[in-house]
């Protein structure tokens, strides 16, 4: 068996997308006081510009936006799936994305918000 037969090691044309995620170094070190969108970390800020300019993922011609969080994460690494799923909960919590369940386990739909479409990111 070798590298090439584990899942998580196999490269697609897509797989460096989300190249940002991977560098250990985008993480904020220091509790930023402000609470705008201009406190974002650069891989927070990175994932916004990704989402905002993202629309392959759409999950249907019809859902005006709406995102589908497995489409996106698809082939990826548990490591970069991690910090992906993170970085969406900070970018919720700033209001600039709006993220749906239906049930546990299952798809995370991103909606897209004005915040994010107005902001300079």
């Amino acid at each position: 068996m070798g590298l090439s037969d584990i899942p998580e090691m196999l490269r697609s044309a897509e797989a460096n997308d989300l190249y940002f995620l991977e560098d250990d170094k985008n993480s904020p070190t220091e509790f930023q006081a402000s609470h705008g969108v201009d406190s974002l970390s650069v891989r927070t800020r990175a994932v916004a510009q990704y989402l905002k300019q993202s629309p392959i993922t759409a999950i249907s011609e019809n859902s005006s936006g709406d995102l589908s969080l497995n489409k996106i994460l698809e082939g990826k690494t548990r490591k970069l799936c991690a910090r992906m799923f993170y970085e969406t909960l900070v970018l919720k919590s700033y209001g600039v994305i709006d993220v749906q369940e239906e049930k546990a386990y299952e798809d995370i739909t991103l909606k897209l918000t004005a915040t994010l479409s107005k902001a300079q990111i």
